[in-house]
């Protein structure tokens, strides 16, 4: 809530905005954007949300129910991304 209050509406980054058009490409739409399915694991470090919103996390889930899973697929998710940062 704090960063929706500070924040309000921050813009798409361009690396993650559709280049239907030769004019969004020249502005650097879609520029180094990485589809995850072309690499291994389906995972790429990259982030997609605004640079004032680099690194946050708004989903904590717990270790009931299948928020359990959930859980476990989000860390081993985070160790696959911690491999592409070096």
């Amino acid at each position: 809530m704090e960063d929706i209050k500070r924040f309000q509406s921050l813009p798409v980054p361009l690396h993650i905005r559709n280049a239907p058009t030769k004019l969004m490409k020249e502005l650097g739409y879609s520029k180094g954007y990485l589809y995850p399915h072309n690499h291994d694991n389906a995972v790429v470090y990259q982030s997609y949300l605004p640079g004032e919103l680099k690194n946050r996390k708004y989903y904590f889930p717990t270790g009931r129910g299948f928020e359990k899973e959930l859980k476990s697929r989000l860390e081993k998710l985070e160790e696959l991304k911690e491999k592409f940062k070096k």
